[in-house]
């Protein structure tokens, strides 16, 4: 497979077979990749300012009640803001986004409220967050693809609350199972990020750091040659994916853990540094020169 067009060079070619005038290629090349208005990040400090306000004037009420009284007060503080976003919503405006960011403070708040409801219910606190991180996570998924970046950040968010909570109440904090959980999680959010969600840059970034974190940790986690060859076959099915959807953040996060597995595994191997640096570079020199040859024999073909 050759390597696909940018968006300069489709406009390119376009202009060239004459389906674009240079004058609609030219306003394509110097169109900005996303804009806003002042006015709009005015609404959105705002609401942000308007939305803690109703938070702190919350809590302040029940500052000195028991935790089930902050947790009543959280939720009224998430109904209300939620009501809030509802009303302001308009669609196909600014507005619309505005209410969405809303509608971020507004879930976390009724979740931390549910968290501590059920807490106080005689829950343990991993379990209550498995729970509570569970629906949201559900929640981010059916309205991922409905929502602009709202349902998107909660499920980013939640996930990772989940995937920690779930190690927590599972009792893996030492097991390898626990960073293999967060290589998971990373590929789950990576191929959200790629599916039409909302914001779905928000997806492949963390995906991408989930999912390097526990590789790398998955390889450090005990001494021996098994753990870091696996490390470094799962650094290689990220980078060799992320040669597939063209993603600058998933691309580099690829790059950084084959790079470290790498390291990671020739110093198992080698116990002398010299020849320790030596063996990467070797390494790395071979894998120039791979690729050069796949190229060169792509174009002859």
């Amino acid at each position: 497979m050759g390597r696909r067009r940018t968006v300069r060079e489709e406009i390119d070619v376009l202009e060239r077979e004459g389906t674009l005038t240079h004058t609609q290629a030219a306003t394509l090349r110097d169109a900005p990749h996303w804009s806003i208005e002042a006015n709009e990040l005015f609404a959105y400090l705002g609401g942000l300012i308007a939305a803690i306000g109703v938070t702190w004037l919350t809590i302040a009420l029940v500052e000195d009640t028991s935790p089930v009284g902050i947790a009543i007060g959280m939720l009224v503080a998430g109904v209300v803001i939620g009501v809030g976003a509802r009303l302001l919503h308009r669609p196909q405006s600014w507005r619309a986004r505005l209410a969405e960011a809303l509608a971020v403070v507004a879930i976390g708040l009724i979740a931390g409220s549910l968290g501590i409801f059920l807490n106080e219910s005689g829950l343990a606190s991993e379990h209550a967050a498995t729970i509570v991180t569970a629906l949201c996570v559900l929640l981010g998924v059916a309205f991922a693809k409905k929502t602009q970046f709202a349902a998107t950040i909660v499920l980013v968010i939640a996930t990772q609350i989940l995937v920690a909570s779930l190690i927590g109440t599972l009792n893996l904090e030492d097991s390898r199972v626990a960073a293999l959980l967060f290589a998971a999680s990373g590929a789950a959010l990576i191929a959200a990020g790629m599916s039409g969600i909302g914001f779905p840059l928000s997806a492949r970034v963390v995906g991408t750091a989930s999912y390097v974190l526990g590789t790398f940790t998955f390889g450090v986690m005990r001494d021996g040659l098994g753990a870091s060859i696996g490390a470094l076959a799962l650094a290689l099915v990220l980078f060799a994916v992320s040669t597939k959807l063209l993603q600058l953040e998933v691309i580099v996060g690829g790059a950084i853990v084959v790079t470290l597995t790498t390291s990671l595994l020739v110093t198992r191997i080698i116990d002398n540094q010299a020849v320790q640096g030596l063996a990467i570079v070797v390494i790395g020199i071979g894998m120039v020169v791979a690729a050069s040859a796949l190229n060169k024999r792509r174009k002859i073909s």
